[in-house]
């Protein structure tokens, strides 16, 4: 019920920031706060697939796939996406408290331990524990529309140990509108284009000190009070808008994709003393002062982006094989520099295949900035669970902190090849 009230709060806060009243900025340069709705399929494919259109997912990615005859709906989608879960998983003490959480058998001792765990395992630097989403997205012929709900536990930590680590909730509610059109439409060539705006409420909470929650957590005290009153919030929106373009060849058996994403991502924002200046005039004796609020803007970064993907006609298989070129932009600007080196280009290149075992049944796998992903699908008429399992680049070089992580989706609608 605590994780519950936890959410609503923060879903509130994101909804309701334009009618409080102001306070003092927190920014965090190591997080980039742009919006993405989590796409299983792209990343079980090493976060590629820009040239591939076939599913609602590249409709937030690439808008020139919304084009195309019948309707498309996903009502709803639901995701969760646990992260660091090897650490977890190789830790017996972690996993035998899991198997009694399951069970319900856990004492309220174990249960912090297990949480403590978690914490340890977010380690230093940027990090992240978990992230849910809850979506609908839908085409309509040449018309996409969709909303998504999506909530982070970001963490930092300055040092190395629990009592230097801060987590931060976010919480991003987007509604997004697009068009595309199929210009060229021949068995030997095709060429569409499109464009989708995305209106993006966001907030986040200043980093709240990890042993602060688990004191809060051990002594029984309600949690809700120092997201309520004793922890700023900065709140705000944003009008990003994505192009996109896609050239197929021979029957679509070979794609091209160009896409700018995310270009006008400024977020104009304002911080609150906390959540319940919001709702309540009337707050605690003990609870801080009420303070002036603070205008500020951050700014995400636009990038240009490169995809091709081949899908031949094999029979029983029916292969995908797809390649990225990711934020060109960046990396033109770095050729010539000092501090250019030939590995840089890792970061710029995703790689994905898959294999249809059956007519319902996905094996996926592929490579993003050198990180192995693996991923399934399940597809039914009206139902479909996704699978993606793969390793992610937090540090400040490649290699300084790969994070693993680990999504399950489950979606009703249709949505099927």
């Amino acid at each position: 019920m605590k994780k519950l009230t936890i959410a609503l709060l923060l879903i509130l806060t994101a909804c309701a920031f334009a009618f409080a009243e102001n306070e003092p900025v927190v920014t965090y340069d190591d997080i980039d706060f742009t919006f993405s709705p989590t796409m299983t399929w792209y990343d079980s494919m090493g976060q590629s697939g820009l040239a591939k259109p076939e599913r609602l997912d590249s409709f937030f990615t690439n808008p020139a796939s919304i084009q195309g005859k019948g309707f498309r709906l996903d009502f709803p989608s639901f995701s969760f996406t646990f992260y660091n879960l090897e650490k977890l998983v190789s830790d017996p003490e972690a996993v035998d408290i899991f198997n009694k959480l399951i069970k319900g058998e856990a004492s309220d001792e174990e249960k912090t331990k297990y949480m403590v765990k978690i914490l340890d395992n977010l380690g230093s630097g940027h990090n992240l524990a978990a992230k849910v989403d809850l979506g609908f997205s839908a085409r309509i012929g040449s018309v996409g529309f969709g909303t998504n709900v999506q909530i982070k536990l970001h963490s930092l930590n300055s040092g190395s140990n629990i009592t230097s680590q801060t987590l931060i909730p976010e919480i991003n509610i987007t509604q997004t509108v697009g068009l595309g059109f199929k210009f060229i439409d021949t068995d030997t060539l095709s060429l569409s284009a499109g464009a989708s705006l995305h209106g993006v409420l966001k907030a986040y909470y200043k980093g709240i000190g990890a042993s602060k929650i688990l004191s809060l957590l051990s002594s029984g005290e309600d949690i809700t009070t120092p997201l309520m009153w004793d922890t700023p919030v900065m709140g705000g929106w944003a009008l990003p808008f994505d192009l996109g373009v896609t050239l197929g060849l021979f029957d679509d058996t070979f794609t091209i994709a160009a896409t700018a994403n995310n270009i006008n991502g400024i977020y104009h924002m304002k911080s609150y003393t906390g959540t319940g200046y919001m709702f309540n005039k009337e707050a605690p004796e003990d609870a801080p002062e009420k303070k002036d609020s603070v205008a500020f803007e951050v700014r995400t970064p636009w990038t240009l982006n490169f995809g091709v993907a081949f899908a031949p006609e094999l029979g029983f298989f029916k292969p995908v094989v797809t390649l990225d070129f990711i934020d060109m932009f960046d990396l033109c600007k770095s050729f010539g520099s000092e501090s250019f080196r030939a590995s840089d280009i890792l970061l710029h290149i995703n790689f994905g295949t898959e294999l249809n075992l059956t007519d319902f049944i996905q094996l996926r796998a592929g490579v993003n900035r050198g990180f192995l992903s693996i991923g399934t699908g399940i597809w039914l008429k009206f139902a479909q669970l996704d699978v993606s399992y793969g390793w992610q680049e937090f540090g400040a070089e490649l290699g300084d902190k790969p994070v693993d992580a680990l999504t399950v989706r489950f979606i009703l609608g249709y949505d099927k090849k």
